[in-house]
């Protein structure tokens, strides 16, 4: 169903998580969840048929998920959900799905930004050296994105997107004195990202990961949520790149003579090179 009007569903995701947090979910329902995430304002006006259809999952799975939430069926469990929605209405809609989703995604960044988790990931990041970025599969552009950037600004940025040989590098960071590593962990969560993220962790790194929901099937050090838009084909990682290059310029900023000598002699080969 299309809304007629535009809402400011944050607090209708924040009810949803708020949920899903205080009960025991099976992995599978997490997905759900994770992926009703990004379905709001419309996922409290689809059918079960429908959330299921997009979750990837079957209907049954989707009806056993409100009761896993504490409701007797799904359509108590809508009902509850479509008020969430509806009142946080804030005015006419905008036949831009996508981009109203991205807006939305980028706007609940400010939360993190100012959270604990933030202030724990600039920390760790800016007290290690080598700094170590993971991305495998999807995730390999954002590494190698915030990698690219972080080069110029701090002095050791080493970045992996291979998972064949994903724990050979983490042992290498520790060997030359690394003390944390970044991760990004975008669905569908590679297994071998998980595995590195449990490698990491038995040879001593703190973990900062960026991924795309608060439910993601692992732990952290330090978790930073980016969710993803899922309105086109493929999912866009827009928040995941704000996020990124805002990590990186609190990185930086910690240490700002460093930084800006870095990026002068940055700026001295720019002509060798710019059009």
């Amino acid at each position: 169903m299309t809304l007629e009007k535009r809402r400011d569903t944050g607090h209708a995701e924040d009810w949803l998580l708020d949920l899903a947090r205080r009960r025991r979910l099976s992995p599978t329902q997490r997905q759900i969840v994770q992926r009703m995430l990004g379905m709001f304002p419309d996922v409290a006006f689809l059918s079960t048929v429908e959330i299921a259809d997009r979750a990837g999952v079957s209907q049954p799975t989707v009806t056993r998920l409100a009761t896993a939430l504490g409701f007797a069926g799904f359509p108590e469990f809508r009902t509850a959900l479509r008020g969430m929605v509806l009142s946080g209405q804030t005015g006419e809609a905008r036949a831009r799905p996508a981009l109203d989703q991205e807006i939305a995604n980028l706007t609940a960044l400010e939360r993190v930004l100012g959270s604990p988790s933030m202030e724990t990931a600039v920390r760790l990041l800016a007290a290690t050296s080598p700094l170590g970025v993971i991305g495998l599969r999807a995730s390999a552009a954002l590494a190698d994105y915030f990698g690219y950037f972080a080069r110029r600004a701090l002095p050791s940025v080493p970045v992996h997107t291979d998972a064949s040989s994903v724990d050979d590098f983490l042992l290498q960071l520790t060997r030359q004195g690394a003390s944390a590593a970044l991760f990004f962990a975008m669905p569908r969560y590679p297994a071998g990202l998980v595995a590195a993220l449990g490698t990491a962790r038995e040879l001593g790194l703190a973990t900062v990961v960026i991924t795309d929901s608060p439910l993601a099937p692992f732990a952290a050090d330090a978790l930073l949520v980016a969710p993803v838009g899922t309105g086109p084909v493929f999912d866009s990682h827009a928040a995941a790149v704000v996020l990124a290059i805002s990590l990186l310029d609190a990185v930086a900023a910690t240490d700002p003579a460093r930084t800006q000598e870095r990026l002068e002699a940055h700026e001295a080969l720019v002509a060798r090179w710019a059009f």
